[in-house]
């Protein structure tokens, strides 16, 4: 069965195995560490281990891998389920136009961007997924403003669901607010410079 997702994108198992399948990849990784960490009650020290710090903390102990391994921890299940279901949208959105090799370059690099800011800016520890899927989000919401100034009808929930997260991400002090606004900004800049090549996002 085939569905339109919240952005236009097509999703359906079989779909995204042909045409977004780092998308399915992405979100597996993701689970799959959540639940191995849980079985094995080593949750708390993998957020310990592979937690993004503050930035002099990973320059003074090279732990250069909290960049990347920041990314693929979560808090706990609902944050997981959460980040999930909006990279299954946003993801299967952009890979089936952007294609595989330049989505995951995109998701990757804006990810480990915001772990950078967030070591620079943040004092605590910080997990999960948002930084690379709110650059998602802004990589989108460019492109989508763009359309509409042109007249091009679309059917994405971009633009509420952006303002809805970013309410939240100041309601809720959990919330790394320097991951979610630093990842919607990179994200956006990326599409701006990116404008030349006119990419025509419509669902």
């Amino acid at each position: 069965m085939y569905y339109r997702g919240a952005f236009g994108g097509v999703i359906s198992y079989e779909y995204m195995k042909k045409h977004s399948p780092l998308t399915l990849v992405l979100i597996g990784v993701n689970a799959a560490i959540f639940l191995i960490a849980m079985i094995l009650r080593i949750h708390n020290e993998i957020i310990t281990i592979g937690g993004m710090v503050p930035l002099e903390y990973i320059l003074v102990y090279k732990e250069y891998w909290r960049f990347l391994t920041s990314m693929f921890i979560h808090g706990d299940l609902m944050h997981l389920v959460f980040n999930m279901i909006i990279l299954l949208h946003a993801g299967a959105y952009l890979e089936q136009f952007l294609k595989s090799k330049k989505f995951i370059s995109l998701y990757l690099l804006t990810g480990l961007l915001v772990a950078l800011f967030t070591g620079i800016f943040s004092s605590g520890i910080t997990v999960g997924a948002s930084g690379a899927i709110f650059s998602l989000l802004g990589y989108i919401l460019y492109y989508e403003l763009e359309n509409r100034k042109k007249g091009i009808n679309s059917y994405s929930v971009i633009v509420p669901l952006v303002a809805i997260n970013v309410i939240f991400t100041f309601l809720d002090p959990r919330i790394s607010i320097v991951g979610h606004l630093s990842g919607l900004i990179i994200g956006y800049l990326v599409a701006l410079f990116q404008n030349k090549r006119k990419i025509n996002f419509r669902g």
